[in-house]
């Protein structure tokens, strides 16, 4: 029976004390959210679950296992990572969006999660990018175009110029809907062309395929390109960025003759909506500080990669951003699925 229900011959004092016995039970379901006392910073009750939907050894399960320990060490409670491989990382990211909005599950997502595939699938992504919520970018770094060290092109220019002169040439992609995808796409698309795009089954298949020379070219992340570069096995001809990296100071970003291009491949941490804001807040500090940590920085410049810790404001326009960006070339590609 509601307070509200009851009859006008009910006692006041009996009024009183129903309406403390339901304001007490309100005021108990909060400590339950947090697990702290008022005022005290939120802390984790239990190991937290770090999901990555990429290979394990890949550059976002490296980074995800890089800042495990230091944030873990912030918030008082082991960080686990879990590797949940399928769908483009869209089954990592609907395990994400089921989980209780606690703090106690995290994920890491990149453009293809929450911009590329959102666009390319619409209804048909496995989750809903609205269940999810951006705690902060984590880093941000450039693909590079790559060519075959037999073409004979040493530079941006002579690139252009082939590649004027064979308007239908190949470049090959990890699959379709991949951000090195889009990003021949792109380039097709600012330089008039109509490039032929291959999709493989993973990066290590285009890159065996490349040096082979079955295909010409292709757009690799910078810590595996930089690599085959400075061993002379491909040629680096530019960044996707609008600026240089420090891992390939001498490569040109490919925005010195396509004006306004300007590509990056990033990572950024997630969690299910609905975690409360003070969770939320400490959360992002974890992974603020994790991302400072000497070894951290020190090993993130060795991949080519620039930490950024966004707040989850900043990362949330970031995200608006970026579904703009690249869904635009989505459907400039005609790759919307029907």
């Amino acid at each position: 029976m509601s307070i509200r229900s009851l009859s006008p011959d009910v006692s006041l004092t009996r009024r009183r004390a129903l309406a403390s016995l339901a304001a007490g039970a309100a005021g108990a379901l909060a400590p339950a959210a947090f697990a702290q006392g008022s005022g005290s910073p939120w802390r984790p009750s239990k190991p937290l679950r770090f999901i990555v939907g990429f290979s394990a050894g890949g550059s976002a399960d490296v980074l995800a296992r890089l800042l495990a320990e230091p944030m873990g060490k912030y918030l008082g409670q082991a960080v686990v990572v879990e590797n949940i491989v399928g769908a483009g990382a869209g089954i990592a990211m609907a395990t994400l969006a089921r989980s209780a909005p606690d703090g106690h599950t995290i994920a890491m997502g990149a453009p293809g999660t929450h911009a590329i595939n959102p666009a390319i699938l619409g209804p048909k992504l496995p989750f809903k990018v609205q269940d999810t919520q951006g705690i902060t970018q984590l880093v941000t770094q450039p693909n590079v175009l790559i060519v075959n060290k037999d073409l004979g092109i040493d530079n941006l220019a002579q690139f252009i110029a082939w590649v004027k002169a064979h308007p239908t040439a190949a470049y090959g992609s990890a699959g379709i809907g991949t951000s090195n995808h889009l990003c021949g796409e792109w380039l097709s698309d600012r330089l008039g062309l109509k490039l032929s795009h291959v999709a493989y089954k993973g990066a290590s298949q285009v890159i065996t395929d490349l040096l082979g020379g079955h295909i010409p070219m292709t757009f690799d992340n910078i810590t595996t390109a930089a690599n085959l570069a400075k061993e002379g096995k491909v040629k680096a001809i530019a960044v996707t960025t609008a600026k240089r990296s420090a891992l390939l100071p001498d490569v040109p970003p490919l925005a010195q003759v396509v004006p306004g291009y300007d590509l990056a491949s990033w990572q950024g941490l997630f969690a299910p909506r609905g975690v409360p804001a003070p969770v939320l807040q400490e959360l992002y500090k974890a992974t603020v500080q994790a991302l400072n940590t000497p070894e951290v920085r020190q090993r993130l410049a060795g991949f080519g990669s620039e930490p950024v810790g966004q707040s989850p404001a900043e990362f949330a326009a970031f995200l608006d951003a970026e579904a703009k960006r690249w869904g635009d070339i989505v459907r400039a590609a005609n790759l919307v699925e029907k």
